[in-house]
């Protein structure tokens, strides 16, 4: 019967045989039949098709079992429901030799009455078999006083090792009843079994860890590089648990944190926020991240961390500010090194203020005039107050011109390797000028945003007034006077404030 097809009586039936492997899928029968209604032969091998893939699918499935992801998730499920049941067995033996609580006859015959439905179906073909395991509960049950009196120990032992004997079986034939292959089922068995023998996965697996990447970037609009860095917390979360055999709780998170005891408070709180994240993501778009852990119950809130904001911190650990005369060496260390690029930028910087960025996305078109002072305009940046103008000091009006005539193809002032992998263009510059200002000897306390505080302390030195000072480095006053209904200082009382800044 190769076509699998079968005529009884006048109608046209689709057989197969259902391999020995996968039987107990089918309820152990040995052949699938179904009528096709229909006498006409040729119907008839157009209407076996979609019924005959049906069947094959339940085949394949039997025998490649369940995904990854699921197998897990039932493991992990596995493991919980073995360790509460091994902690209820010893609990009961334990407050049983303490008289603390009696199992009595009453508990024994309630277990009974729970498992004869599941001993009706697992042994469902096998009436012998439920038989025996029927007459061997009672047995064990019925040795048990009819009176509350104290129970001999080695009874109530008895009786748990059977329940626990019979709860492997039934566990063994409802997994293969809900798709297991017979791997996965013996698996899942071994685990209820021996719960210690399971080695947690980690919920970070790369599929997970690139939609939570995708939904951050599209949906919430946070930029590449901030998701990375999210990813890349996790990823040193994923390793530390799978090193450690641990699973994803609020205990082994404490951990975790407590792991890195060189790693500043700011730093483990990133953690915790992107820890936080995913897991709202997770328990909001992903049914498996679901299935395994509960959505109230966040392990990545309610920890305790040092306080490294003490009194008496120390000053050094901070970016410090170089002085002005330290910014004109650097620029001229630079020329002399023919890093004109990084010279211009540091110009630029001392004179403005400008973050370095900023001044790596000036184009010719950012060349304006505010109220008839030429100044450069700054159409982003990290906040509002960041897109600002800012008068062209009159030192360096003859580098801009030069700049503005040399631009190259796409209007930049500076020119750039092209951005790193975020799409940062002062990324080389930043880079060659760490370079320089590490031959100069400055630590890591010194970098290219230190000429900013320059600008700051030096305004600030020479009265300008704070309000002035805010408008020409793009920060909010912090008062909703100024922040949400002034413009800010004007063109003239910026520039008199940059004119008192010294030449580079």
């Amino acid at each position: 019967m190769a076509d699998n097809l079968l005529l009884k009586g006048s109608t046209w039936h689709v057989r197969l045989e259902i391999p020995a492997d996968v039987r107990h899928a089918f309820g152990n029968r040995r052949k699938l039949t179904k009528s096709l209604k229909t006498g006409n032969k040729a119907e008839a091998h157009i209407r076996k098709l979609p019924v005959l893939a049906e069947w094959k699918t339940v085949i394949s499935k039997s025998r490649n079992g369940i995904d990854a992801e699921e197998l897990e998730n039932e493991l992990h499920l596995q493991k919980r429901v073995s360790e509460t049941l091994n902690g209820f067995f010893e609990s009961t033996l334990l407050k049983h030799v303490r008289g603390e609580k009696l199992f009595t006859k009453e508990n024994a015959l309630s277990f009974i009455k729970i498992f004869d439905s599941d001993i009706s179906i697992i042994f469902k073909n096998k009436p012998e078999e439920a038989k025996a395991w029927r007459l061997r509960f009672y047995e064990a049950g019925s040795r048990f006083y009819d009176q509350e009196g104290k129970q001999n120990t080695d009874l109530v032992a008895d009786f748990l090792k059977t329940t626990e004997e019979f709860l492997v079986i039934k566990n063994k034939f409802f997994s293969k009843k809900s798709g297991y292959s017979e791997k996965q089922a013996k698996q899942i068995t071994d685990v209820f079994i021996e719960p210690n023998s399971y080695s947690p996965k980690s919920p970070f697996t790369s599929a997970r860890l690139d939609a939570f990447a995708k939904h951050q970037i599209e949906v919430k609009g946070l930029s590449k590089k901030t998701v990375d860095s999210y990813v890349s917390k996790l990823k040193v979360l994923k390793n530390y648990l799978e090193k450690n055999n641990l699973d994803l709780s609020f205990e082994n998170y404490q951990q975790f944190l407590d792991s890195l005891d060189e790693v500043q408070t700011k730093t483990k709180q990133n953690h915790i926020h992107s820890g936080s994240g995913f897991h709202k993501w997770a328990s909001k778009y992903d049914q498996d991240y679901k299935n395994r852990f509960d959505s109230r119950d966040n392990p990545f809130l309610g920890h305790e961390l040092p306080n490294n904001n003490k009194k008496g911190k120390k000053k050094e650990e901070k970016r410090l500010a170089f002085k002005a005369e330290e910014v004109k060496k650097l620029y001229d260390i630079a020329i002399s090194k023919q890093k004109h690029q990084v010279a211009y930028a540091i110009k630029i910087a001392g004179l403005t203020g400008c973050r370095i960025e900023e001044i790596c996305k000036l184009k010719k078109n950012h060349i304006v005039a505010e109220s008839g002072i030429l100044s450069f305009y700054i159409e982003e940046g990290k906040t509002d107050a960041s897109i600002r103008k800012i008068p062209i000091h009159h030192n360096l009006k003859p580098l801009i011109e030069q700049l503005v005539k040399n631009a190259d193809k796409d209007g930049y002032l500076i020119y750039s390797s092209g951005g790193n992998k975020y799409g940062i263009r002062s990324d080389s510059i930043s880079k060659a000028f760490g370079r320089i200002k590490r031959e100069l000897g400055y630590d890591s306390r010194y970098v290219f945003h230190s000429i900013r505080k320059t600008v700051i302390t030096a305004l600030q030195h020479n009265d300008v007034k704070p309000l002035v000072i805010a408008s020409i480095v793009g920060h909010e006053t912090g008062t909703v006077t100024f922040d949400i209904y002034s413009e800010g200082a004007s063109a003239k009382q910026k520039l008199e404030a940059i004119k008192t800044l010294k030449n580079i």
